[in-house]
């Protein structure tokens, strides 16, 4: 976490949930393991909490003050604006239901509202909203969860003496900034402004002073028809990536503008396309293999069959020639992380011929002595 900063939360489980995705990507153990850490972490250690920082992350609970502008804003009804009409329009019920969770100890929506209405916004009932503006401003945070379902409580709960207070706006986002550049190592403005989701033009002056101060280096990346920035002691030396099968929202590739100057990747998640318009699949992982986005897989988990399905698999134009070997590898791996025992390659795209006869040798070749 200290790498990444922040960890995006998703509840599309295709896969595997994309922040255990993510945590896979870089540390050993299998889904079940890594989850069990992400919890002790966040729900019993207090070393991570969450909140909207990307979108709904965690992060370390060091950097809660960080995003003390971001509570002042949304109290004042810079947030969605669903939630910020229910606090506009119904105050005395959202202290209700802090109250609640004041006088009873951590609830979740349902405790608080069984069988409340269900509104157009998600789905959410007038519980849900009020919890995630009491969220949103501070009042509130997640005390635990329980099968993936949000439980609330005081902030002050939770997080103690940190839960109140924080550096200036103008302070929070030159840190923040600061922060995204260490994350990235380097990236043009729109990328570090992206990674903590600030606003764009503050924030763009905040930069011009980091610039101006020596705090972070104004550069030029090959291929890139804009300026690049970079902390001063940004290491440079080269080192070949892992290979690995990458989240949607893994940090690498979560701003698409990002991953096509760096990769040459162009890349939409087709969760909300009808299935007949898709171009690649459902839920597409890009592959990174020897320092590029080599491939992308439309793979999803059937849990009960114990397989992992590759839907289709195609590669890139600029793609190694051990890239399907390789990926081949990985998916084995893959299955291993989400708990099943078998790869089954489909046949939509151009790679999966050699990607099923690589498949079944690597699974020969690891299963021998």
């Amino acid at each position: 976490m200290s790498q990444l900063g922040v960890l995006q939360i998703d509840a599309v489980n295709a896969v595997a949930r994309s922040h255990l995705l993510v945590l896979g990507a870089r540390i050993t153990g299998a889904e079940t393991a890594v989850d069990r850490l992400l919890h002790r972490a966040a729900y019993e250690h207090r070393d991570l909490v969450e909140y909207w920082c990307h979108e709904a992350c965690y992060l370390p609970t060091a950097d809660w003050p960080l995003y003390q502008w971001r509570r002042e804003r949304a109290r004042r009804g810079e947030t969605y604006g669903r939630l910020a009409a229910l606090a506009a329009e119904r105050p005395d019920y959202v202290d209700g239901v802090a109250q609640r969770l004041e006088a009873e100890g951590p609830l979740s929506a349902g405790q608080l509202e069984p069988g409340g209405r269900r509104g157009p916004w998600w789905g959410w009932s007038d519980a849900k909203m009020a919890l995630e503006w009491l969220l949103w401003t501070g009042r509130v945070t997640v005390s635990h969860r329980h099968n993936f379902t949000r439980h609330y409580d005081l902030s002050e709960r939770v997080l103690g003496s940190i839960a109140e207070g924080g550096p200036d706006e103008e302070t929070a986002h030159r840190i923040l900034l600061l922060q995204a550049a260490r994350h990235l190592g380097v990236g043009a403005a729109d990328d570090l402004i992206d990674y903590h989701r600030l606003p764009k033009r503050p924030a763009r002056q905040r930069l011009r002073e980091l610039v101006q101060e020596g705090a972070l280096v104004e550069t030029t990346v090959d291929g890139w028809d804009r300026p690049a920035y970079l902390l001063p002691d940004t290491p440079t030396r080269r080192r070949r990536s892992r290979s690995v099968l990458l989240s949607p929202f893994d940090p690498v590739v979560w701003f698409r503008p990002r991953a096509e100057r760096l990769f040459g990747f162009r890349y939409r998640l087709e969760i909300y396309v009808p299935a007949a318009k898709r171009v690649h699949g459902y839920y597409v992982l890009p592959f990174l293999h020897d320092d590029g986005l080599a491939a992308r897989v439309d793979v999803t988990t059937d849990r009960a069959a114990g397989a992992l399905l590759v839907h289709g698999a195609f590669l890139e134009p600029a793609a190694p020639p051990d890239t399907v070997d390789a990926l081949a590898t990985e998916l084995h791996r893959l299955a291993r992380f989400c708990g099943v025992d078998r790869v089954m390659v489909g046949t939509k795209g151009d790679a999966v011929s050699a990607l099923g006869r690589a498949v079944r040798s690597s699974r020969i070749e690891s299963s021998n002595p």
